[in-house]
This record gives C-alpha cells, sequence and structure tokens, in this order.
C-alpha cells in the first residue's frame, strides 16, 4: 500500500474546485487552480521540466505525485460523489495549478525575507505519523524509503519540503495581516439570509405572441427588400438545407456482450441467422422482429429505426443499409450491441437545396424575428414608459395583456440565477435594492429576452437576528476574506514572475493539450 504523502498530513479540503491547504500551524488557505488569471503562460521550461522558477525545475514526476495526492485528497472529501460529477478530469489542472503555486509561494517568502531552518524541517518530519515505529520513536528507515520513492533523495526531498514550509510561512505573514469587521460579517450575513419575491413580464424577441402572424404579402414584401440578406443565409446555411442521403429501415437484434464467451457469441449468432433464415423465408419481417428481436427500443414497432443519414446509426448498420437495395435483406452483422438483421423499406436520394426552394422559408424565419423584435421591443417601452409614470408593472401588464410571472423567493447569488430567465446578474441585483411593491422601468436585456421586473415583497434580515449571527460566522468570513486576499495577491505576483520571464509553464506536457 502507498505511504501518505508528508504533505497530505496537512492538506485538507473545503469546497468543490478549490486546493485547501492546512499548514502545520494550523492556518487555512486556499488557492484556485489557475490562479493569475491568464492561464498558463506561452513561455516554457527547458528539458524535461513542466515548471521552472529561476533554477529550480519540476518535472513530470512532481507532477505525478502531486496528481496522486490531488486524487486521495479529493476522493476523502467528496467521496461516492467523485466518480457521480467524474471528477478526474480536473485532477491534471488541479495538480499543475498546486505545483505552480507551491514555487510562486516559496520564491515570494524569500524575497520577503522569510527563511526555513534545517531543524524546523527536522522537527515536522521526526514528529510525522508515518515516520513513527511502534514503540514510538522516529523511523530513520521508515523516513528514507518514503524520501526515495516520493522523491528520488533525501536531498531532494528536504528541498521540496522547505520550499512547502516556506510558503506556509508567507500565508501565515499574510493572513496575520487580514481581519474582519462586525460590519463585514453583517453584510455577509444580510446577503444570505434576504429574500424578495418578484414578478416579471418577459418579451420574447425570437418568436411572435400568441395570435399574431404574418400574411403572404407581408412575407413577399420582406423577401423582396432583404434578397441580398437571404441569399447570404442561405450560402451560410447550405449544407443544413440541403437534404442528405437517408435509408429507412429495420433491423433484428440478438444481443450479446463484446466481451462474451465463444459459446455465448455462438448462440446469439445462430438465434440471428434463424431469424434471417424465417425471414429470406417469406415471414414478415416486422412480424419477425417483434416476436424475436431483443433491442427493446424497436421490437415493438417491428424493429424500425426510422430514417436516417450517414453518421447517424452504429456504423455496421449504416454500411449494409446503404448497401442495400429496396427490399434487400442483410446478412448477419456483428456491432458492438450483438447480431443484427437488416432490411431497408425505402431510400431516399441526396438533394441539394436551391435558393428559389428556400427562398419562402428563410424569409419567413428572417420576417418572424425582425416582427418579434419590433413587438418585444415596442410593447417594453410601453411598459416602462406605465411604470415611469407612477403605474406598476402588474396593473400595465394586465392593460396590456401580458402575462405576469412570479418565481419562488429570490436570494442573492453570484450568478445571478432566477428560475424561468437563467442568468440575470443585474435583474437580480435591482431586485434588492427596489421597495415592496416597487416597479422598475429598467428593461433587462436577456439573450433574445426583454424583461421588466417588480418587487411583490422582501424579507430582510432583521438587526436582532444580523447582530445574533456574528458568533458562529466570525471565523468562516474571516477565512473567506483570507482566501480572496491571498488569492489575489499570490495571483498578481505570479503575473509578474510570469511576465519577468522568471516562471516558465509547460502546461502541454502536464495535460497533453496542444
Amino acid at each position: 500500500m502507498r505511504s501518505p504523502s508528508l504533505l497530505e498530513s496537512f492538506r485538507k479540503g473545503q469546497r468543490w474546485l478549490t486546493l485547501i491547504f492546512v499548514s502545520v500551524i494550523g492556518l487555512v488557505f486556499v488557492f484556485f487552480f489557475g490562479s493569475g488569471g491568464g492561464g498558463f503562460g506561452p513561455a516554457t521550461p527547458s528539458g524535461d521540466a513542466i515548471v521552472q522558477l529561476d533554477d529550480i525545475q519540476l518535472t513530470n514526476r512532481d507532477f505525478g505525485r502531486e496528481r496522486q495526492n490531488t486524487e486521495a485528497r479529493l476522493r476523502q472529501q467528496l467521496g461516492d460523489a467523485y466518480d457521480q460529477i467524474g471528477a478526474d478530469r480536473y485532477l491534471d489542472s488541479q495538480a499543475l495549478g498546486t505545483m505552480i503555486n507551491s514555487l510562486v509561494l516559496a520564491a515570494a517568502a524569500k524575497e520577503m525575507g522569510l527563511h526555513v531552518t534545517i531543524e524546523e524541517v527536522r522537527r515536522v518530519v521526526q514528529t510525522f505519523p508515518a515516520f513513527i515505529d511502534p514503540e514510538g520513536r522516529f523511523s530513520p528507515a521508515a523516513f528514507n524509503n518514503f524520501a526515495e520513492r516520493e522523491f528520488g533523495t533525501q536531498r531532494e526531498f528536504i528541498r521540496n519540503f522547505t520550499r512547502s514550509l516556506l510558503g506556509q510561512k508567507l500565508i501565515q505573514v499574510l493572513s496575520a495581516q487580514t481581519t474582519v469587521s462586525d460590519a463585514e460579517i453583517d453584510l455577509q450575513t444580510r446577503y444570505e439570509l434576504d429574500e424578495v419575491r418578484i414578478a416579471y413580464v418577459l418579451l420574447d424577441e425570437t418568436s411572435l405572441p400568441a395570435g399574431e402572424t404574418l400574411s403572404d404579402v407581408d412575407l413577399e414584401a420582406y423577401a423582396a427588400s432583404h434578397e441580398n440578406d437571404l441569399r447570404t443565409t442561405f450560402n451560410e446555411r447550405f449544407e443544413t438545407l440541403s437534404t442528405p442521403e437517408r435509408v429507412h429501415a429495420r433491423h433484428v437484434l440478438t444481443l450479446v456482450a463484446n466481451d462474451a464467451s465463444a459459446e455465448e457469441e455462438e448462440e446469439a449468432r445462430t438465434r440471428a441467422e434463424a431469424a434471417r433464415a424465417r425471414i429470406a423465408g417469406g415471414e414478415d419481417f416486422a412480424a419477425i422482429a417483434a416476436e424475436l428481436s431483443e433491442d427493446a427500443g424497436t421490437s415493438g414497432s417491428g424493429g424500425d429505426l426510422g430514417f436516417f443519414a450517414h453518421g447517424e446509426n452504429d456504423p455496421i448498420l449504416e454500411e449494409a443499409a446503404f448497401a442495400l437495395e429496396v427490399g434487400g435483406l442483410s446478412e448477419v452483422l456483428r456491432s458492438p450491441y450483438g447480431f443484427h438483421v437488416v432490411q431497408v423499406d425505402e431510400k431516399q436520394a441526396a438533394v441539394e437545396a436551391t435558393f428559389e426552394s428556400a427562398r419562402a422559408e428563410l424569409a419567413r424565419e428572417g420576417a418572424t424575428l425582425e416582427r418579434a423584435r419590433e413587438l418585444a421591443n415596442s410593447r417594453s417601452r410601453e411598459l416602462a414608459k406605465k411604470v415611469e409614470e407612477g403605474g406598476s408593472l402588474e396593473d400595465a401588464a394586465r392593460l396590456a395583456g401580458l402575462t405576469l410571472e412570479r418565481p419562488p423567493g429570490l436570494k442573492r447569488r453570484g450568478d445571478g440565477f432566477v428560475p424561468g430567465l437563467g442568468a440575470a446578474e443585474d435583474l437580480l441585483a435591482t431586485a434588492f435594492v427596489l421597495d415592496a411593491g416597487q416597479s422598475s422601468p429598467e428593461i433587462f436585456d436577456l439573450g433574445g429576452r426583454r424583461v421588466l421586473i417588480q418587487v411583490l415583497e422582501r424579507n430582510l434580515a432583521d438587526g436582532e437576528t444580523v447582530v445574533s449571527e456574528r458568533a458562529e460566522r466570525r471565523e468562516r468570513a474571516l477565512v473567506d476574506k483570507q482566501n480572496r486576499t491571498l488569492e489575489a495577491w499570490i495571483g498578481d505576483y505570479r503575473r509578474d514572475l510570469e511576465r519577468s520571464g522568471r516562471l516558465l509553464i509547460n502546461a502541454e506536457l502536464a495535460l497533453g493539450t496542444g
């Protein structure tokens, strides 16, 4: 069994996609992988190094070790959720980010005059549980085995661990300078507890409202005045407007796994061949499929696969279907799912679109968008005017015959999510500054939708509740502020190192990109 990394003893988790290290003095701090804003820089180190800062190089060996540590840490934090969310795909980026930040921290600490003595390293190492024998004494052999296996030599381990302790000292210095006031805690408390209920009107700029139609005269007028635009759209969408060659086919399937035994494979093939023999003998394909096919999705419809073009079905079935004539019956075919017998009911030749054939439909699309946009703009402006004149959105919408939506109560969110609208940061922020019953004349543009809101109710945390929450929230508020401060500070310092050419990163070597 692989023994734990020394650094794992003080690396713990707190939030998904955030790496949190707990130092030997118990201080929590956070790094987002890739903090630095600009991603992994264009300059790359020499040789097989993944990360290089001045004369220090970290290689694939260091990356592999950090990746293993990251995986173990996240599996411990997330449990079963690790596999459910596919956390594996984040490991490479997180491990690379950790390597980069460890060098950045150590370099910054040195420049600030911090240092680590060999006595400090010895004290930590000699009290680490993994290096203590059953009698409670430090085991040089256990330490040496670990250092050589993970780092190659004791010397390299000491260098690596010294950099880590240097970083911890810098974290301590920076975090000790961070304080959190009662006002900051109270603001965060209100941010989390305050709730509003709103109503909104949504006007779609992409489709016509119910009851609105365009006449043939409208469409022809639009086409005549937008002839060049329609031709440009036709050229851009030629492939999607054209119809590819398609076949309408049926199949009978006898299931067998890819890793089935030879006996299971032969038994499934025999069943498929028996089905084919009955069809070739004159029995109805659909009836045989309904009786014998083991494809639950199509057996009820006589094995009907519908129409499909090249690239839309299993390649084995496609090759057979497009090669057969109408009414033709395939030999028994093997796919990853099992054995098939295929019959083609109908074929449709490819048809290239012409501008003349597509003109009317393109004109309808363009005219619909234009008219929908005009209606959404004019109606939203009318509603905003009513609100500016002192009316409520609720009354204005009722008079205009528009629907007023009422989502569940809303809390402040960093992503601005509003049920029914999606991300709407400005709208959500406005909802929290309006009084109960107040409407906003602002028209919010949410990607093809124009929205106006009215606040129906405000449920705000009272002063007594806010004060009572301070003690419980103080530690978390302090840690959150330390995290934000450290992330920003380290990000700025890392960017300076990259711009100066001191920090070089070969992300392609680590992540396999390029």
